[in-house]
């Protein structure tokens, strides 16, 4: 099998494996159902640069939204790797935080070496004022 096909299937067994954590995860209005919206500012770095193709925004579809935030290492070559922040994720939308960030290295390699890339977020989270409460809507 060529080295093109053998890395193709490799990338579609985990992209795969991580649809079938996501079908399995608690979804995210169960655990923080006054959550509104969630976005996040994406940034992937090596030594210490920004990598210009790894700045952007991401939206979460908060009524449809898996429990689980794991995010890809955009580097081709690495294996196992990847970037799961969901317990600082979590663990910010439970203490109703408007505004959090964090960092987490990835845990891969690239040929012999380990990955070297660093993924920094924000989170950018609104809440209803009452669990329940749909969005647009007050009470009174």
């Amino acid at each position: 099998m060529s080295r093109f096909r053998t890395r193709n299937l490799e990338a579609a067994q985990r992209a795969a494996e991580r649809r079938r954590r996501e079908d399995e995860a608690p979804r995210l209005q169960e655990l923080v159902p006054e959550l509104e919206s969630l976005r996040f500012e994406i940034e992937e770095h090596r030594a210490g640069l920004v990598l210009p193709e790894s700045t952007h925004i991401r939206r979460v579809s908060v009524e449809h939204a898996p429990a689980l935030f794991e995010i890809p290492c955009l580097d081709s070559w690495c294996k196992q790797g990847g970037h799961d922040i969901t317990s600082a994720v979590l663990r910010a939308l439970r203490a109703r935080s408007e505004r959090f960030d964090g960092e987490h290295a990835c845990p891969g390699r690239t040929g012999g070496a380990d990955c070297q890339r660093v993924l920094r977020f924000v989170g950018i989270a609104t809440y209803r004022s009452e669990p329940g409460e749909k969005p647009g809507t007050t009470n009174g």
